[in-house]
């Protein structure tokens, strides 16, 4: 089982429903307790100073008797003053009430405010960690992120689903730009690419132009799914023999090229003639050898684009066809040699 997560939705009503009862509860019983204890302070209060005016008005009372013995005097007078006296001290102070039920009071509402505050931090933290990490590409933070509730953890599935459908949709079509559909190689569109790079940056490097013998009467007698096998098998030899040496691409139609950056002709010349003489002797879809010619060049400083380089590779390619087919014609500087 995961991770139990709880429900946002859940968390912020529960609460709601608890603080406020909870809240209520106390304030109505600690209102309740406070003003109990002071109508009891009162109480008392009111005893003792009953009995201390009751007390005196006695005294006076039997005291003006005795002075006067023949004059009828009455009592009432002094009880009514004992009584409106007793009756305003029955009235609560207002400091009284604030100290002891306004105060506690706005002490729980502060104490209500920062659960409150604290909580909603709580929750957002996740919730800005994944704005954060969504905003600078940084998906590997989202492992970080304390998704401790429901819609937390979610959320955070759903964006990492995101990024990674995202990477597999630009890994796709960065391989329907790059790649050629039929062989699996990169197509014309990186050669150039890479072709430019290195001539901008000045990279010494070496090109082979190939194309494949007669490839054209493979699909008149054969039919183009023959033909298509026997491209993607040459393409697959191709790569198997240059390895990490270079770089191979489909240059279009039954042509290929291998960029080899920091390499010398004499190398570029010895694996081509490497995969040339092993091609004449694969077998093939088809049935019958299929062979290849190549024109080699070199990058030279009068080099600026990448279609000079490829012209020049052409017009050896076009002198290797020219002498006989399964031949290799390298054009350096201003004299030319083939290899048969």
């Amino acid at each position: 089982m995961g991770k139990f997560k709880l429900k946002l939705s859940f968390v912020i009503v529960s609460m709601t429903v608890i603080v406020v009862l909870a809240t209520s509860s106390i304030s109505i019983w600690s209102s309740y307790r406070n003003f109990n204890d002071i109508l009891m302070q009162n109480k008392v209060a009111m005893q003792e100073n009953y009995v201390k005016e009751v007390s005196v008005i006695t005294e006076n009372y039997v005291q003006e008797k005795l002075m006067e013995p023949n004059q009828d005097k009455s009592i009432e007078p002094y009880m009514v003053q004992v009584v409106n006296k007793l009756l305003d001290e029955r009235v609560v102070s207002f400091s009284a009430f604030i100290k002891s039920i306004i105060v506690p009071l706005l002490l729980w509402i502060v104490v209500v405010l920062v659960l409150a505050v604290w909580l909603a931090f709580k929750i957002a933290r996740p919730l800005k960690k994944l704005s954060t990490s969504v905003e600078r590409e940084e998906i590997q933070k989202l492992e970080e992120m304390d998704d401790w509730y429901y819609e937390a953890h979610s959320l955070k599935k759903v964006v990492q689903n995101m990024f990674i459908s995202s990477e597999s949709k630009i890994v796709d079509l960065t391989n329907q730009l790059n790649l050629d559909s039929l062989t699996g190689i990169p197509n014309r569109r990186r050669m150039d690419q890479i072709l430019n790079e290195l001539i901008i940056n000045k990279v010494p490097h070496t090109i082979v132009l190939i194309d494949l013998d007669d490839f054209k009467s493979i699909n008149d007698t054969y039919g183009h799914t023959v033909g298509d096998e026997v491209l993607k098998a040459f393409a697959n030899h191709m790569q198997e023999n240059i390895e990490e040496q270079g770089m191979c691409f489909r240059y279009g139609g039954e042509e290929f090229m291998v960029i080899l950056p920091s390499t010398t002709i004499d190398i570029a010349l010895e694996l081509a003639e490497n995969v040339r003489m092993k091609q004449a002797l694969l077998d093939t879809a088809c049935g019958r050898p299929v062979t290849m010619s190549a024109g080699i060049t070199a990058f030279t400083a009068n080099i600026k684009t990448a279609n000079q380089i490829i012209t020049i590779a052409d017009q050896a390619l076009y002198k290797a066809k020219q002498s006989g087919r399964n031949c290799i014609c390298v054009v350096e500087e201003l004299s030319e040699k083939i290899i048969k």
